[in-house]
């Protein structure tokens, strides 16, 4: 059975826990216009699909791959997009360095471990002002956690 693009958006959606005002915010877009693309009222441009795809951590053709959306509009969508936030990413390179920390067997290389909290504790700063949303907080929480364990060592 084929699936309407509006039916697979509002499944991910709600697979992902966000209401239809959640998904608009992340998307630039009014929780109207995600209200009519569920309903299949209208079809969403190929940049709605490929920023839902990355939302959605798909690819835009796994998005739309078996349902109703369009053949000519799917063979204009990119073939990869953007899965990952500015958050996520940092988040990612914050493990990173304190894996190289943790590697470092020369106390006199110890040092550094200081200057890298620092910068990510300035960064943290700032992020606590950007980022709002419930998955954003709780990415800033397992940071500040990260950043404790370092400063407790």
């Amino acid at each position: 059975m084929v699936d309407s693009i509006g039916k697979r958006i509002a499944f991910l959606r709600q697979k992902y826990g966000w209401t239809q005002q959640r998904l608009a915010d992340r998307l630039a877009m009014s929780r109207v216009a995600i209200s009519h693309i569920e309903m299949d009222l209208t079809i969403p441009s190929e940049r709605s699909i490929t920023l839902m795809a990355g939302i959605f951590k798909l690819s835009p053709i796994e998005l739309v791959e078996g349902t109703t959306y369009p053949e000519a509009k799917m063979e204009r969508l990119p073939d990869v997009t953007t899965t990952y936030t500015e958050l996520e990413m940092n988040y990612t390179l914050l493990k990173n360095d304190i894996e190289w920390l943790n590697r470092l067997d020369d106390p006199r290389l110890k040092k550094w471990t200081r200057e890298v909290m620092e910068k990510w504790s300035l960064l943290l700063e700032n992020w606590d002002k950007r980022f709002s949303d419930e998955y954003e907080t709780k990415i800033i929480c397992n940071i500040r956690k990260l950043l404790k364990s370092i400063g407790d060592q």
